[in-house]
């Protein structure tokens, strides 16, 4: 009896292996949590409004321009680009959100030679910029 015993249980065993790798095992798992509100923006940049430009001409002409400051959020400064009718571009950087205006002087020669046009672009400490439109054109 001990061998029919023994036999059944083997035999018991292997089909308990054989059974046990061929069902799929199942689980079920539930939980809920709830999350707070959350809320995501993007910052607009403004550019400089009221851009005026201006030249005067003279033994030294002197270039500039004057703005409207924009109310964006960490300003840290202002690029004035001189766009010259013969494609020559050239940016000069002014710091401070307060800034409004910017002139330097330039050789005559180069202003009656060509005319230029200006703009100005809001710089931020985060890397955005904004540029305004382009004024009308202004030679010597």
């Amino acid at each position: 009896m001990t061998a029919i015993k023994r036999a059944l249980t083997t035999l018991g065993l292997a089909l308990t292996i054989v059974l046990g790798t061929v069902i799929p095992a199942s689980a079920t798992f539930s939980d809920t949590a709830a999350l707070p509100a959350m809320s995501i923006s993007t910052a607009t940049v403004t550019a400089p409004g009221n851009v005026v430009g201006t030249l005067a001409c003279g033994a030294t002409s002197t270039m500039g321009v004057t703005w409207t400051p924009s109310g964006s959020p960490k300003v840290s400064g202002y690029r004035i680009t001189v766009l010259f009718s013969d494609g020559f571009v050239q940016n000069e950087e002014v710091t401070g959100a307060s800034t409004s205006s910017w002139s330097k002087p330039i050789t005559t020669y180069n202003v009656t030679a060509f005319s230029i046009r200006y703009s100005v672009t809001t710089l931020t400490t985060y890397g955005w910029a904004t540029q305004s439109a382009l004024t009308g054109s202004f030679r010597c």
